[in-house]
């Protein structure tokens, strides 16, 4: 007899990670494999900390603090925040979904947009929540749509800014107006998983891009999520955190398993912190090499929309399917799009520079 799921669970279709290099060596036999699938900063941990990390094994057999003590500090300090203010997840997926089992249910909405993230749909869908989308105007978020879409039912808004897959960015004044519109009742998520390579952006108005931090002073209805994945290398470890008015950082809490951040990823965490020049050469080499492949994919005739974040999105006027299979073949994972609503698009990340001249030889040699 098989047991019955229930239907909001049953429905979910899974999210598929970026194919792993050991699958793809074993697929095609080959011996050297390029990943710029999964936005990970390929730069990889700098040689201190990994000497560091190494002296940390012997505490393993010790659970973690559950209290994230010492990363707390260190991040109040960073953002001159109060203690009180910081939530900390099992990466930012997980408080993506406390916030699900806090804030929404069968009769309580999500604003999501088109063509973006999956995991705000997959945590309103764990918990029953039904969810409105609203498309993207110009491959970017469109706030003034999502004013509009909100309803008595809606209680959580998710924001993703800059937005993954596009690479694209709204203003702060976009973001202050739109805050203004959105019911204290309503809770506004806004993931900055990729704030760190957006520093100094603009719209192409000329718009600041905007700190979510800013928001908090005058918004009890907001939280900010941050990562280790990206910036920091430590997607490996899987740690986030969110920034919010305390009551919201109860609710999360309450919601959240005790131990849920490791205490390697903890240990992590703390020394790329003090890296303290690791911001400034990551998005300046990462600027530079965005650009180089900006270059490229054009001179092969294709339209890269301007990205903000560590990766770029491309229409590539094929199914983007077909073309990952292709670059697979010469050892080269890309992203396709058609999961995330883009059948003729792929993205790829911003890699080492001859990781990236590989793509473009590739991309040449299979368009």
């Amino acid at each position: 007899m098989v047991i019955d799921v229930n239907p909001n669970i049953a429905a979910i279709k899974p999210y598929t990670p970026g194919k792993p290099i050991e699958d793809v060596q074993r697929e095609f036999g080959l011996s050297r494999v390029i990943k710029l699938a999964s936005n990970e900063n390929n730069m990889g941990l700098p040689a201190s900390v990994q000497a560091e990390l190494t002296t940390k094994i012997a505490e393993l057999f010790l659970y973690p603090d559950g209290a994230v003590f010492k990363l707390r500090q260190a991040l109040a300090k960073r953002h001159q925040l109060d203690e009180s203010a910081f939530v900390f997840g099992n990466g930012s997926d997980e408080l993506l979904l406390l916030i699900a089992l806090a804030y929404l249910g069968p009769n309580k909405e999500a604003l999501v947009s088109e063509g973006t993230f999956s995991e705000y749909a997959f945590s309103a869908h764990v918990v029953n929540a039904p969810i409105k989308t609203v498309p993207l105007k110009d491959y970017t978020y469109d706030l003034d749509a999502f004013a509009a879409a909100i309803t008595p039912q809606t209680r959580v808004i998710f924001l993703c800014n800059p937005n993954n897959p596009t690479g694209t960015i709204f203003s702060s004044a976009a973001l202050d107006s739109f805050i203004e519109k959105v019911p204290s009742n309503v809770l506004v998520v806004l993931d900055e998983a990729y704030f760190e390579f957006a520093v100094g952006s603009t719209t192409p108005d000329g718009s600041v891009y905007p700190d979510g931090r800013d928001f908090l002073r005058h918004y009890d209805n907001l939280i900010v999520l941050r990562t280790f994945s990206k910036m920091w290398s430590l997607a490996g470890c899987r740690i986030g955190y969110g920034m919010a008015s305390p009551a919201i950082i109860e609710a999360l809490n309450k919601a959240r398993q005790p131990f849920n951040v490791n205490r390697y990823a903890q240990e992590a965490a703390l020394l790329m912190l003090k890296q303290t020049s690791w911001e400034t050469e990551i998005r300046s080499f990462v600027d530079a090499e965005k650009s180089r492949l900006m270059d490229g994919l054009v001179a092969i005739g294709l339209s890269p929309i301007k990205s903000s974040a560590n990766f770029i999105f491309v229409e590539v006027n094929q199914p983007g399917s077909k073309l990952f299979d292709k670059l697979l073949q010469k050892g080269v994972i890309i992203r396709a799009m058609d999961g995330f609503g883009f059948p003729q698009a792929i993205r790829v990340t911003v890699g080492l520079p001859n990781e990236n001249d590989a793509f473009i030889t590739a991309l040449k040699e299979v368009f």
